[in-house]
């Protein structure tokens, strides 16, 4: 009996001191995983809601001791959207512009979505969305997909007096998704008003046409000159021997 009982001491000991065997991450299930962070979408809305006054607040002038009391400060904010979050994935979203990252587990959603609030500001805001697979899989950590996510800036130039009717401009729109200067801007609006533009900022065809044509003139200014002297001289040299065979013919 006491032998009995070593025997299986040993076993046990035996099977305490042999490593985990962990399952490992297949074909079959990394596949499950990539269809299910496939479906992982993200998405953006503009929104308004109320903030907490700050001491460089201004409220409007003209308003009554009343009304400045019940003022209600209100802020623009880009909510982000990222939905289909499931127990086997979890997301790590980076603001690429302040390089800070926040993970999402299911545990953090509601029902398998997120949403988070950044102010809108004067920067076009870049952010990466990286999907891995949870703990609860045998494939934990690895990364399954990565998509991304650009919020516009604010275009304050849509408040100059130039966008006034022709507000559905490109340049003249709330928000921008492209960098512009004050100097492309009042050139690409004045050629907007002038017709030379669609109101997405591309060349009419007929213009396109012209300047493509002008413009390959004037670039090879030097050498159309050059060509159309040469034909000139060549066709007078021509039209000269022409004329002294034709002469020495009849004399």
């Amino acid at each position: 009996m006491k032998k009995f009982k070593l025997v299986v001491v040993a076993f046990l000991m035996v099977l305490l001191g042999m490593p985990h065997v962990y399952a490992e991450c297949d074909a079959t299930e990394s596949n499950k995983l990539s269809s299910l962070a496939n479906n992982v979408q993200g998405s953006q809305e503009v929104i308004e809601k109320e903030v907490d006054p700050g001491q460089d607040w201004n409220t409007p002038d003209g308003l009554t001791d009343e009304e400045y009391e019940n003022y209600v400060y209100k802020m623009k904010f880009f909510r982000i959207h990222i939905n289909n979050i499931t127990e086997d994935l979890y997301v790590v979203v980076t603001n690429k512009n302040t390089k800070k990252s926040t993970t999402y587990n299911y545990s953090d959603t509601s029902n398998g979505n997120i949403s988070f609030d950044e102010v809108v500001s004067s920067q076009i805001v870049n952010y990466t969305i990286d999907v891995y697979a949870s703990s609860k899989t045998n494939c934990g950590s690895k990364k399954l997909r990565t998509f991304y996510i650009t919020t516009p800036k604010y275009n304050s130039l849509s408040e100059y007096s130039v966008c006034e009717g022709i507000e559905e401009f490109y340049l003249c729109h709330e928000y921008l998704s492209v960098e512009t200067n004050i100097e492309n801007f009042e050139s690409l609006t004045t050629q907007y008003r002038e017709g030379k533009i669609k109101a997405d900022g591309s060349i009419k065809e007929d213009e396109e046409k012209d300047k493509g044509f002008l413009g390959f003139l004037r670039e090879h200014k030097g050498t159309v000159i050059m060509i159309s002297v040469s034909i000139i001289a060549i066709g007078g040299l021509v039209i000269v021997i022409i004329v002294k065979k034709q002469r020495s013919r009849i004399i």
